[in-house]
């Protein structure tokens, strides 16, 4: 069973995904916003706008067009979390949450496979120059990057196992039982 198939938004996303946050955002005419109205002490109404993206801008990613939003002093709608790896966004999606990919396009991960969560031995950690490592793992047929390294008592790295395919999911410092999650 290939994950990509199962899910297919994912092979239609560009990374890194950047999470907004449990509210869906409002799209019109290439534009990703939010929009809060209230009304101040004196019962004037005023509307918030703040933007997380604008298709409409030169720039070729996201990240491009933001900077350019905030060279024309628009306000942002502040992004906090950036995902680079599947097993993140496996593990920050709920129904509830909402993403935007590279490309701006907002979308919702939705979980929909089991997946057997078992625990593997470090072989090996090469270091990578600048940041993480690539991981070498007991009984798993190929290598994982990681933007960590694993701390010295870390001596295991647990995987999430469908089929044939391994997804790295995180370290810990002792065996711990097979598990199931949703994916």
């Amino acid at each position: 069973m290939d994950i990509l198939s199962k899910h297919t938004q994912l092979a239609e996303i560009r990374w890194p995904v950047f999470k907004l946050g449990e509210k869906k955002p409002e799209q019109q005419e290439g534009l990703v916003f939010y929009y809060t109205e209230y009304v101040d002490n004196d019962n004037i109404p005023s509307i918030n706008i703040r933007l997380v993206d604008d298709a409409a801008l030169s720039g070729k990613t996201l990240g491009l067009r933001r900077l350019q939003l905030k060279t024309l002093n628009e306000k942002l709608y502040p992004i906090r979390t950036a995902i680079y790896f599947l097993a993140d966004l496996i593990k920050l999606g709920k129904s509830t949450t909402w993403f935007i990919d590279s490309n701006g396009k907002v979308f919702q991960y939705e979980k929909n496979t089991r997946a057997k969560l078992t625990t593997r031995k470090i072989k090996n950690v090469f270091p990578v120059d600048a940041v993480g490592c690539v991981l070498e793992l007991a009984g798993v047929p190929h290598r994982f990057k990681a933007m960590t390294r694993p701390k010295d008592e870390q001596i295991y790295a647990r995987v999430l196992q469908l089929g044939m395919i391994y997804i790295f999911y995180g370290y810990c410092e002792a065996h711990k039982a097979d598990s199931w999650r949703m994916i």
